[in-house]
């Protein structure tokens, strides 16, 4: 079993040797995105900064210190 493994590995050494690439699978292709993708992808990032901004905003307002809850003054009794 083990000669196998072996001989495996040499056979695969010499196969690397000859085209000088051990592993051709893993290299990145080529970056397809043209002027439009990158234009798309510029606008969808600033739309989310300025929508994640006016979330915390709005929740800084909601969840703040100084909110001050009213109760109707209609159930009470004066006395």
């Amino acid at each position: 079993m083990s000669e196998q493994v072996v001989e495996d590995v040499e056979a695969a050494e010499a196969a690397s040797a000859t085209n000088g690439e051990l592993v051709h699978w893993m290299e990145p292709g080529p970056f397809k995105v043209g002027p439009a993708g990158m234009s798309l992808a510029a606008i969808g990032g600033f739309a989310l900064g300025v929508g994640a901004t006016l979330a915390v905003l709005a929740l800084s307002d909601w969840l703040s210190p100084e909110r001050v809850v009213e109760v109707p003054v209609r159930g009470r009794r004066r006395g």
